[in-house]
């Protein structure tokens, strides 16, 4: 049957289309489609904005304690017991202590001064039923400079009950003895002596020349804390707005890995005091 011109015209039409548009296709390459939306992404701070709200909870913190506990292969401690307040002891008597003089008991503590190896040693020993921070303010007399001296490894921050620590103070010459000032004491739970023993000596305030040697035997491979030492932590410790015993008593209750000490806290005077993780 023969078409009829109209439609002789339209399919003519469409051959010549269709042939234009593989024409195209071959030499002009393929179609190019519309990118596709990027699909949605937290950022790097906004996921480290949420892992740091989480650890400000409750919830947060005692999922901490439980972890830590483990590591330190103690009991896990309750939010409750996490919140007492500390047996905290103190000692502002001035004393001098020489090699071979009878030891000084002070703050659940005694205190011998020994001479050995060339060296002018403090040895402190906990007489308190529980672990202890500790806090020895120490002159050499007379005071000649010792940062030239052998230092043996050391927990500047805590001794375990019913221990010793063995702390360098000068090189040895005759004559030399130890002018005491303050001694503190603050009673630590299993998991809190833990934790205290993770902080480096100069976020507790300590003084660099007794800073030295701290290697405290942590179970489970655990390492001490990078900590920086703030230009205001330091003026608080200086003029005596902040004190020892409030740094060792907020890190007796957090963890040094994670929390930063508020330059507002204070220790506890009563349990429970305040809601905890503390925070700025």
């Amino acid at each position: 049957m023969e078409l009829s011109a109209p439609v002789r015209i339209g399919v003519t039409a469409g051959v010549v289309g269709l042939g234009l548009a593989i024409s195209t296709l071959q030499f002009c390459g393929s179609v190019t489609l519309p990118a596709k939306p990027p699909p949605p992404a937290d950022t790097l701070a906004s996921s480290q904005d949420t892992l740091r709200k989480a650890t400000q909870t409750e919830s947060g913190w005692v999922a901490y304690l439980d972890k830590d506990a483990l590591a330190a292969g103690v009991e896990p401690p309750t939010a409750a017991a996490m919140s007492q307040k500390l047996v905290m002891r103190a000692d502002e008597g001035t004393r001098t202590l020489a090699p071979g003089e009878p030891p000084i008991d002070a703050a659940g503590l005694r205190l011998s001064a020994v001479a050995t190896g060339g060296t002018l040693a403090l040895v402190i020993e906990n007489r308190a039923t529980a672990d202890l921070a500790y806090r020895v303010v120490t002159r050499v007399r007379p005071d000649s400079g010792c940062a030239r001296r052998d230092v043996e490894p050391y927990n500047a921050n805590v001794v375990a009950r019913g221990g010793r620590e063995i702390r360098s103070e000068c090189a040895y010459r005759d004559g030399m003895s130890l002018e005491i000032s303050r001694v503190e004491s603050i009673e630590l739970s299993p998991l809190s002596a833990y934790y205290v023993s993770k902080v480096p000596p100069r976020a507790l305030g300590a003084d660099a020349r007794l800073a030295v040697g701290h290697e405290p035997e942590l179970p489970g491979g655990g390492q001490v804390c990078n900590i920086a030492v703030s230009q205001a932590l330091r003026s608080g410790l200086d003029t005596g707005a902040i004190q020892w015993r409030d740094l060792v008593d907020f890190y007796a209750r957090h963890r040094c890995d994670t929390y930063q000490f508020p330059l507002q806290y204070r220790a506890f005077v009563r349990d429970g005091e305040r809601p905890l993780p503390a925070s700025d």
